[in-house]
This record gives C-alpha cells, structure tokens and sequence, in this order.
C-alpha cells in the first residue's frame, strides 16, 4: 500500500515540475506580421527632456506568449546626427505576455527611434515596424546667427523713459528652439557735467525665453547708454549694439524732489567703463569653467 501512494506522489510531482517548465499554451504566433501578434506601447507619451520612457510590447491573443525580445534604439541628436540602432534585451513579465525596455532620458529636440525583434516558443521570429518619439522641453541649441540681433529681439518700456522712470530691459531669443543660457545688462550713464559711471545688472529669468532686468529712474539731464552680452548653451557669448535715451531737462515733468540714484545701485560698487567688461567675461569664464567640471 505504502509504495503504491508514494509512486502516486512522485507522478504528481513530476506532473507538476513539467507543467512548470513547458511551453505556454500555444506556442506559435498566430500570424507571421509582428502587429497581428503584438501591441506597441510607450509612456509618457508627452516626452520632456526629463522623462525616462518605458518601451512595452504586449501580446495580443490569448494564451500567446513571449519567449524573448530586442528592441533596436537609434538616437538623432539637434543637430540632426543619427547613432544606432543599438540591439537592447527586454525584460520579460511574469507570465511573459509583455516585455518591456527603459530608455533613458535625452536633451530636447531629440528623435528616438525604435523597432522590435520577437520571437515565441518555437523560435518563430516576427519583426515591427519602426516607430518614433521626439522629446520636448527645454531648447537645447545653440546660437544660430553670428550678428546679435539676428539671434536675439530687444525691447525696452517705457519706449520713452521720463526722469526717474524705471527701465525694464528684455530680451528673447528670436529662434523658438535656441534658449538664452543668461546675459548681463551692462549700462553706461552721464549726469551733466560728471565724469561717466559705469555698471551692470544679472538678467533675470522670466520665463524660459524671456530674461529681463530694470535700470533704475534718473534725474534730468542723464544719458544712459546700455547694451547686453549674452550667452547661449555653450557658453558662447555675443555682445549687443550700444542702446540708450537722454533724459534733457525740458522732457522733465514729474518727481521733482527724488534724489540721484545712488552708485551702490549697481552691483554694490561704481566701475569705469573700462574695467566693467573684463569683470563680465570673468564671471562668464568662471560659469562655464563651473558646467565643464560638473
């Protein structure tokens, strides 16, 4: 009795053990096109510069599985040159109806492109078609013009400063794929019969295209001069054209009493003209010093 239930036993548990290694139920692909037997799927499917994105492969019958999976990567940088494909194993689930594959996150304006290579249990290969993403986010070219206006639009409000107004001073980049990588508004000003002042503010970020910084007002009778050097990605600088308004006394129509604007105003110190732009191309070779070490 005894060695007739353990032989039992030992049938079921061989029973059992070659369930678990044998193929799944239908072993084949139904169809030999790739897109009859596999869904594509990829997420996020809005794709920032910050994202990584999960390629996935799904089975689409029933009771059909995976027994392996490549998929090829091609990566096309901005500047439009293309490395891959690159064969990538994908990670099969459990049971293997899907597989899946990380890609790893890229600058804006990046073209991923990807196809993939399956095959089932009877090592029947189906290949897909090519698809693609492009990633969006923060523009990550260059300067695309050698003159700055070209590559760059100034404004100014008011358009015509009264003494003692306030300048807001803009820039944007005039290419929608290039982002400013930051400026300094420089300024050059003279009241009356002084020697001329000199000195510079950091332009601030409005919003990813658009940087801005504010001269303080004047009294009558100033000349204020300004101009902007600017920097892209690379830390390539280009300098503006000379801007400027005059302030004469028969303009003047407001805030009689106001004061001079201190010389601390500007950056905490007052700088002849000479000086001001060798401390501005320090401090833009120390940023890119700075992004080359990081």
């Amino acid at each position: 009795m005894r060695p007739r239930f353990v032989l039992a036993a030992l049938v079921l548990l061989l029973s059992v053990a070659g369930a678990s290694i044998a193929p799944p139920s239908r072993a084949a692909w139904p169809s030999p096109v790739f897109e009859d037997n596999l869904a594509v799927e990829w997420s996020p499917l809005r794709i920032m510069d910050q994202d990584r994105v999960t390629l996935v492969i799904r089975t689409i019958p029933a009771n059909t599985f995976i027994k392996g999976a490549t998929v090829y990567v091609s990566i096309t940088d901005p500047d439009n040159v293309t490395l891959g494909p690159f064969p990538n194993p994908m990670v099969l689930g459990n049971p293997p109806s899907q597989a899946t594959f990380g890609v790893r996150a890229y600058p804006n304006g990046t073209t991923v492109s990807f196809y993939f290579v399956a095959w089932d249990f009877e090592n029947d290969v189906v290949t897909s078609q090519a698809h693609s993403y492009r990633v969006e986010g923060t523009p990550a070219f260059g300067w695309r013009h050698s003159g700055f206006e070209e590559n760059v639009e100034v404004t100014w409000f008011p358009p015509l400063p009264q003494p003692h107004d306030e300048v807001t001073v803009s820039i944007r980049s005039r290419e929608p794929a290039v982002r400013i990588g930051g400026a300094n508004l420089l300024i050059r000003y003279i009241y009356q019969s002084d020697p001329p002042k000199a000195g510079g503010f950091v332009m601030q970020y409005v919003n990813t295209t658009h940087l801005a910084a504010t001269i303080p007002g004047f009294p009558p009778a100033t000349q204020v001069v300004f101009w902007i050097v600017a920097w892209d990605k690379d830390v390539n600088t280009i300098s503006s054209p000379y801007y400027g308004y005059n302030l004469s006394v028969d303009k003047y129509t407001k805030h009689e009493n106001l004061p001079f604007p201190p010389v601390e105003t500007y950056v905490g110190m007052g700088i002849g003209l000479g000086v001001l732009v060798p401390v501005a191309v320090y401090f833009v070779d120390l940023r890119r010093k700075r992004r080359s070490s990081g």
